[in-house]
C-alpha cells in the first residue's frame, strides 16, 4: 500500500441556505468519525484528512487542520438554528453510482442523523448527468475527489478561486484570490509555502468542502520484483526495476 497524490472530499453548495453558514458547514464537517471510515468502509490504508493538500506535497505539511469534537458540532448547529437539527431541511449527497461511493454515503447519513439529527437523502447518477449537475449547483452536498497533477500544493489549492472552472460550490473569498495569485509570483520556496498556508487556513475555516481521506494505491507486488519504491504520482519507471 503507497501514499498516493489524492483526496477524497465532499463539496458542499454554497450557496444554498443553510449551507451558505459556515457554521453548519463545519458542524458537519466536525462530526465525521474519519478514522472509523477509513478502517471500517474505505478499508485500503488510506489516510484520514483533516486538511485539503496531501501531506508531504513538495515538501508542504498544511498547518491548518480541522479539530474539533462532535459536542463542538452540536454546539455550531445550534448556533446557526438548528438545536438538535430541529428545522434543518433534508438535503442530498449526490454521487456517481458506485459501490463506495454509496457505502459512505450510508455512513456519513447514519452519524449525521445519530449525531447532528439530520436528514440526509441519498442521489446516485450516471457520471455524465453527475458532472453536469455538479457543475451547475444542482446539489447539496457532492461526492469529489482530486488526484493531483504535479508534486506541489498548487494543484490542490489552486483549485477554489472564486469562479474557478474546477471550484464548481458557489464559494469565493478575496483575500484567499489574492494569496493564490501571489503564491504564483513567488519564486522563494519558503515564502511560497507560506503564501500556501496562509490560504488553506481560510479554505479550513471556511470549509466550502469538507476533506475525508487521502489516497492510496494498492499493489500486489511479487517478492522477486526489487527496486520497487512509493512514489506520490504512482510513477515506476521499469528502469529502475528488476527481477531476481
Amino acid at each position: 500500500v503507497d501514499p498516493y497524490l489524492g483526496v477524497y472530499f465532499y463539496r458542499l453548495n454554497n450557496t444554498r441556505p443553510p449551507l451558505n453558514d459556515k457554521r453548519v458547514r463545519k458542524a458537519l464537517a466536525l462530526a465525521i468519525d474519519r478514522e472509523s471510515l477509513v478502517k471500517n468502509v474505505v478499508r485500503g490504508g488510506q489516510q484520514p484528512a483533516y486538511g485539503l493538500t496531501y501531506p508531504g506535497t513538495a515538501g508542504y505539511i498544511s498547518e491548518a487542520k480541522l479539530s474539533g469534537t462532535v459536542e463542538e458540532a452540536k454546539r455550531l448547529l445550534a448556533e446557526a438554528g438548528f438545536p438538535g437539527g430541529k428545522d434543518f431541511p433534508p438535503f442530498h449527497y449526490l454521487f456517481k453510482t458506485d459501490k463506495l461511493d454509496e457505502q459512505v454515503g450510508v455512513e456519513l447519513q447514519e452519524i449525521w442523523r445519530k449525531e447532528l439529527g439530520l436528514k440526509m437523502e441519498l442521489r446516485a447518477m450516471e457520471p455524465k448527468v453527475y458532472y453536469s449537475a455538479q457543475s451547475a449547483l444542482d446539489y447539496d452536498l457532492s461526492r469529489s475527489s482530486w488526484i493531483g497533477d504535479y508534486n506541489d500544493p498548487n494543484t490542490f489549492l489552486d483549485m477554489w478561486l472564486t469562479g474557478g472552472g474546477q471550484n464548481e460550490t458557489g464559494w469565493g473569498n478575496p483575500e484567499y484570490d489574492r494569496l493564490i495569485a501571489e503564491a504564483g509570483r513567488t519564486a522563494e520556496a519558503a515564502a511560497r509555502l507560506e503564501l500556501f498556508q496562509k490560504a488553506e487556513a481560510i479554505l479550513m475555516d471556511e470549509m466550502p468542502i469538507i476533506p475525508i481521506y487521502f489516497y492510496t494505491r494498492s499493489h500486489l507486488l511479487s517478492p522477486k520484483i526489487k527496486g520497487w519504491s512509493p512514489t506520490l504520482l504512482d510513477i515506476h519507471p521499469y528502469e529502475h526495476l528488476a527481477i531476481e
